[in-house]
């Protein structure tokens, strides 16, 4: 049992073998007997999910790890909700800081939507704290900061211009207004002494470790440094999710709980600007006909990757089936059955894949009656 990531999120909607059995429930923190009530009762729903899609020696097979999670330590280590994933040659348990629905589906894909309103909550960031004495890299979420270990990137700006520069340490270069050479200075603090030509690339250096390893990723990347180390940065960095507020100041040798505390509002406040931008985006493009609310269209349209942003209720459902390729949705009215999924959940995951990004709301901050509604790329 471990925290969510986002990597397990993508591990989720791309595992292939079926059936998939997703159990939410909300628990107490640290645990408690009706909790083990509670999850008991799913164990039967599931059971009664999975027995019409196997023969019962693959049911009990697939139900037996279930059945030994009755027994286990991890309620004691339970938070608000607990979600659970079972399918063939996969067992996944995560405790989440939030109240979930209880929940009990057997699909052909797992439910994932629930978890996307606690890694939206959750936004996973780095940051960078970049000064010319100390360079390092974190990975944080609202829960708190870990160092990330990358041998490319340099440590300090000695480290990045080389043997020569720590030999021979750069001076301040002269003033060309004065009689005499004198040193100009650049802002206030130790780093704003530094040659323009040696900052640059001590800075090029870094960009380049760590484009290599952001390259792939869409988290935000926050730097703490002064205003002059900041700014110079920003006009090197290759990273699309760079925020423009940073961190201000010099930490080289700050506490990991200072940077979180300082670092954290930036994050949401990206965050709360990039649900603003998409609903505002959809008004926008919806009388140019590049904005849909209506649920077949969108499922269309999300597998054939056009969906650039997808708003979703959180809390509705709609229960069926979707055509994985072609986007043909079933719905079936009451409660679900054996491998009816959330055909919600299912655009949520088509939309994801295809490089899409996923938001969920609040009935009321919907811009739409639909419980659905997308953004398309062209």
């Amino acid at each position: 049992m471990r925290t969510l990531t986002l990597e397990d999120l993508r591990a989720l909607i791309t595992h292939e073998s079926m059936p998939c059995v997703s159990m939410y429930m909300p628990t107490r923190r640290g645990g408690s007997a009706e909790d083990k009530t509670r999850y008991n009762s799913l164990l039967n729903r599931a059971r009664d999910l999975v027995r019409p899609t196997c023969k019962p020696q693959q049911l009990e097979h697939l139900m037996a790890p279930l059945e030994e999670l009755s027994q286990d330590e991890i309620w004691s280590n339970a938070l608000d909700g607990m979600a659970i994933f079972r399918a063939e040659g996969f067992v996944a348990v995560y405790p989440v800081p939030l109240a979930v629905e209880e929940l009990c589906l057997v699909a052909n894909s797992f439910h994932i939507r629930p978890l996307l309103r606690y890694l939206q909550s959750n936004e996973p960031y780095f940051l960078l704290n970049l000064s010319q004495n100390r360079v390092s890299l974190f990975k944080g979420s609202a829960y708190g900061l870990g160092p990330v270990e990358l041998p490319t990137l340099p440590r300090s700006m000695s480290d990045a211009l080389g043997a020569a520069q720590r030999d021979n340490p750069p001076s301040l270069h002269p003033g060309k207004q004065t009689p005499s050479p004198a040193p100009v200075a650049h802002g206030n603090g130790k780093d704003d002494s530094v040659r323009d030509e040696d900052l640059h690339h001590f800075l090029r250096q870094v960009d380049k470790a760590l484009y290599e390893f952001l390259r792939d990723e869409t988290a935000p990347l926050v730097v703490a440094a002064t205003e002059r180390i900041a700014a110079a940065f920003e006009r090197v960095s290759r990273y699309p999710h760079l925020l423009h507020e940073h961190v201000g100041g010099s930490f080289a040798n700050a506490r990991i709980e200072d940077l979180q505390a300082r670092a954290w509002p930036l994050v949401q406040k990206f965050a709360e600007a990039r649900l603003t931008e998409a609903k505002g985006r959809y008004g926008d493009l919806i009388s140019r006909k590049r904005a849909v609310d209506e649920l077949s269209a969108i499922a269309s349209f999300a597998v054939q990757g056009r969906v650039r942003d997808l708003l979703v209720d959180r809390d509705a459902h709609l229960w069926g089936r979707m055509d994985r390729a072609t986007g043909m949705v079933e719905i079936h009215p009451g409660k679900p059955g054996p491998l009816d999924d959330d055909v919600l959940d299912d655009i949520a995951e088509a939309v994801l894949l295809r490089g899409g990004q996923v938001l969920t709301l609040a009935k009321d901050q919907m811009p739409t009656r639909s419980p659905v509604a997308a953004c398309l790329r062209w």
